[in-house]
């Protein structure tokens, strides 16, 4: 079998990544109220971009945000069944 370099291609990783240390840290502050969305975003942006270098540089054609948005994976269409 030849590998695909062009889409459709099959992709190895599903699911999240582990969240950093700084961005588990930062989300329980905000849930607390100590920090402001704002903050934990900021490093969120920051994880992210460091996720998405190391896929890169892994080689993966497939690349995720490493879901560190997400409370859990299905948390988002939770919330919008309560809406």
């Amino acid at each position: 079998m030849t590998a695909r370099t062009t889409p459709p291609f099959r992709a190895d990783h599903v699911g999240s990544f582990l969240r950093p240390p700084d961005c588990c840290k930062r989300a329980r502050r905000r849930a607390a109220g100590e920090d402001h969305a704002a903050q934990l975003r900021d490093v969120e942006d920051h994880a992210i971009t460091e996720i998405v270098r190391f896929q890169r540089d892994a080689g993966l054609q497939s690349i995720t945000d490493g879901e560190f948005r997400r409370t859990y994976f299905h948390i988002d269409f939770l919330e919008q069944m309560a809406a």
